[in-house]
């Protein structure tokens, strides 16, 4: 097999996302109902506007999608303020950021990520064969300047996850002010702001106006978190034109499927079901926080429907103890954080039952 696969991708280490529930139940043997918060889903489900525009549009499922995401892409812009142009539809912004690598990233280019960002980023730099740096957090956040003392004339890219996955904390507009005005001009600044619609906070930044400046910086968004649609795989990404036409050509033929784009487009005018989420979420969170603090918990203060925890201990028991209640979270081994869980932000139900089974296993 050496002779015949690629040796850098025999080293990568390949990418486990949370299991569906049904094979949860499967490989578990769990009968009963599982309380999964593990994978960061919306647990209010899809937004109902986009499930009924799915619904309608179903008797057309022998028609090929629009390869181009046209009426997609301009319902975003519309939503954005910004021009179609710089707009790019993928299957997810997983597909992008590999994508992004594929057209970007030539063997022996150096691609700086913080150390424990969200791992498709790493991943895609092995699979091109470039060269990755991992910069350490600082006090759990992106440490700019180290990423600045990093950079050396071999840098294309750096990968920002803001708020970062899976630790949840971000970096503010004066922050990023600051390192924008310091990164050379020539390298590709990628901000994957998957969870940025959970933000409250009004430091956070607003990087669409490097894009509208004409500046080297990509900005990946999805459908995936508040709007439900994990399942349908949409995600898109902001950047001057000569970016989005530079991941398209890289980018399979239609990669976004029908239903997909026609859920999205309507799930982005569903104000009643981003406000249900939004509030539920912050709810959540504080029940979750004022339950750690009572049994002192680490954990990290948070920007997104997830919280990161630190158990001080090996999490496999913890797991194994969660999974007899059938609760279901994730344990961060893969990212280095071998003492650490991840747990969604659930429903007030879901919330209760993971309280109440890990101060069982957390004993």
């Amino acid at each position: 097999m050496k002779k015949l696969i690629r040796d850098n991708v025999l080293k990568i280490e390949h990418y486990q996302p949370g299991l569906p529930l049904e094979v949860l139940k499967k490989e578990l043997d769990l009968g009963r109902e599982i309380c999964n918060l593990a994978s960061n889903e919306n647990p209010l489900g899809p937004s109902p506007l986009a499930i009924d525009a799915v619904k309608k549009s179903l008797e057309d499922g022998h028609l090929y999608p629009d390869n181009s995401c046209i009426f997609l892409r301009d319902r975003i812009a519309d939503h954005l303020g910004i021009s179609p142009k710089t707009l790019c539809i993928g299957n997810g912004t997983t597909e992008l950021i590999f994508l992004m690598g594929v057209a970007f990233l030539d063997p022996g280019d150096t691609f700086i990520i913080s150390e424990s960002s969200f791992i498709m980023a790493k991943i895609v730099a092995q699979v091109m064969d470039s060269r990755l740096i991992e910069v350490p957090l600082k006090e759990y956040r992106h440490d700019l300047d180290a990423i600045l003392k990093t950079i050396t004339s071999d840098t294309k890219i750096v990968y920002l996850d803001n708020p970062m996955n899976p630790i949840g904390t971000l970096i503010t507009q004066d922050e990023v002010t600051e390192f924008m005005e310091k990164i050379p001009e020539d390298i590709v600044v990628a901000f994957d702001e998957a969870y940025y619609e959970y933000v409250n906070k009004d430091s956070y930044p607003n990087t669409l106006k490097y894009v509208e400046e004409g500046r080297n910086v990509i900005v990946f968004r999805t459908f995936s978190k508040l709007y439900g649609l994990a399942g349908l795989r949409v995600g898109y990404c902001a950047a001057k034109e000569d970016f989005t036409n530079a991941i398209q050509r890289v980018s399979p033929p239609f990669s976004v499927n029908r239903f997909a784009q026609i859920g999205a487009a309507a799930a982005l005018e569903d104000k009643e079901h981003i406000r249900k989420t939004k509030e539920m979420n912050e709810s959540g969170k504080r029940f979750l926080y004022e339950n750690f603090d009572k049994m002192s918990v680490f954990y990290i203060p948070s920007e997104t429907n997830f919280i990161t925890i630190d158990v001080k201990k090996d999490t496999k028991r913890i797991c194994e103890e969660l999974q007899k209640s059938n609760v279901i979270v994730r344990p961060l081994t893969m990212y280095g954080k071998s003492t650490f869980l991840r747990v969604t932000i659930g429903t007030p139900e879901q919330n209760k039952r993971f309280i109440d089974a890990f101060k069982k296993s957390y004993q």
